[in-house]
């Protein structure tokens, strides 16, 4: 099954992306951006919001997120979450990478709506973890 178009039924990605490329990262090289797809498998605690493929140079935003009850900043969080990944690689330290460094952190909280965004994520995960089981039932 191939993936959504970048146009929703309620976001278009392509919308969200180019806004925010505009806003917080004006000198950031070429990125796409695409709907993932819903997947066979269950999780019960958890979801993957989005995913960066840096050899793709690709954001996949989960599919779940496209949904009325879904707040437009939470899905624009997501994906400046995943162009931080872009533009900020990861850094090895003590012989291992650190995906999520200080440094990312930090930007990932210059987030206008950062705290109401991870609010929302802690309020709405049952939610939507009910809303992507009900998807493949």
């Amino acid at each position: 099954m191939p993936p959504l178009p970048n146009r929703g039924r309620y976001y278009d990605l392509d919308m969200i992306l180019a806004n925010l490329r505009a806003r917080y990262f004006p000198d950031c090289a070429a990125v796409t951006i695409r709907w993932g797809r819903w997947s066979g498998r269950t999780r019960t605690r958890s979801i993957r919001f989005g995913a960066y493929l840096p050899t793709e140079k690709l954001i996949r935003i989960h599919p779940a997120l496209d949904q009325a009850f879904v707040p437009r900043s939470f899905v624009e969080f997501i994906v400046y979450h995943e162009l931080l990944h872009h533009v900020i690689p990861p850094v090895r330290v003590k012989g291992r990478y650190q995906i999520h460094s200080a440094a990312f952190r930090q930007r990932e909280r210059e987030f206008p709506t950062y705290a109401e965004a991870i609010a929302w994520r802690q309020q709405s995960l049952r939610r939507l973890l009910r809303s992507n089981k009900e998807r493949r039932a």
